[in-house]
C-alpha cells in the first residue's frame, strides 16, 4: 500500500511539472549566444603550409590569438569590428615577417585572404635571432563586416598562416586552421 501511494505521489509531481512547463511556453533551449569579443587560439606549424615545393625541415612555429572585437546591433548583425592578430614566433635563425592574414580555405586547400593584418616586407624589421612577437590591429571597413560574421559562422573553412621574406616563404611559412573560438 505505501510502494504505491509513493508510486502515486510521484507519479502526480510528474504530472505536475509537465503542466506547469507547458503552461509557461515549453522549456525553450536557447542557443547561447556568442561573446563579442571571440579569441581563435592558434598554433601556426610549416606542416600545414599547402605550397610547391612543400616546406621541408623548417623548425619554427608561432603560437598566439586572433580576436574579433565586435559591436552588434538589436538584430544581432555586426556594424563594427576590429581583429587583433597577436603571434609568439620561432625561426632558428634570422626571421623577417612580410604578412600574416585570414584566408578563406578548407585544411589542405589554398584560399585567398579575407582579413589582412597591416604587415609587409617594407615595414618589417629583419629580427635577427628569429624569436619574437607580432601584433597587428586591423579595424574593418562596413564593406567586409559580412566576412567577420561568415568566419564566426564556419571557422574551420579558414586558416591563418604567416609569410616571411627572410628565410623566403612569401606563400606562407607556418599556417593552422581555424576552430570555434574560446568566449572571454
Amino acid at each position: 500500500m505505501r510502494r504505491t501511494l509513493l508510486s502515486s505521489a510521484v507519479a502526480l509531481v510528474g504530472v505536475v511539472a509537465l503542466v506547469v512547463i507547458g503552461a509557461a511556453g515549453g522549456a525553450q533551449a536557447k542557443k547561447p549566444a556568442l561573446s563579442a569579443t571571440p579569441v581563435f587560439k592558434l598554433h601556426l606549424k610549416p606542416s600545414q603550409e599547402v605550397v610547391e615545393p612543400r616546406i621541408k625541415g623548417l623548425k619554427a612555429g608561432a603560437v598566439g590569438s586572433v580576436t574579433f572585437d565586435v559591436t552588434r546591433n538589436a538584430a544581432g548583425a555586426i556594424t563594427s569590428g576590429e581583429v587583433v592578430f597577436y603571434f609568439n614566433y620561432s625561426f632558428p635563425g634570422a626571421v623577417q615577417v612580410s604578412g600574416l592574414h585570414i584566408h578563406k580555405g578548407n585544411k589542405g586547400a589554398n584560399g585567398g585572404v579575407e582579413i589582412g593584418a597591416t604587415l609587409s616586407a617594407a615595414d618589417s624589421a629583419l629580427d635577427p635571432d628569429g624569436h619574437g612577437n607580432v601584433m597587428s590591429v586591423v579595424s574593418v571597413v562596413a564593406g567586409d563586416l559580412a566576412k567577420l560574421q561568415a568566419i564566426l559562422d564556419n571557422p574551420r573553412g579558414y586558416y591563418v598562416n604567416l609569410h616571411t621574406t627572410t628565410p623566403r616563404h612569401p606563400d606562407g611559412a607556418l599556417r593552422d586552421q581555424m576552430h570555434n573560438p574560446k568566449k572571454r
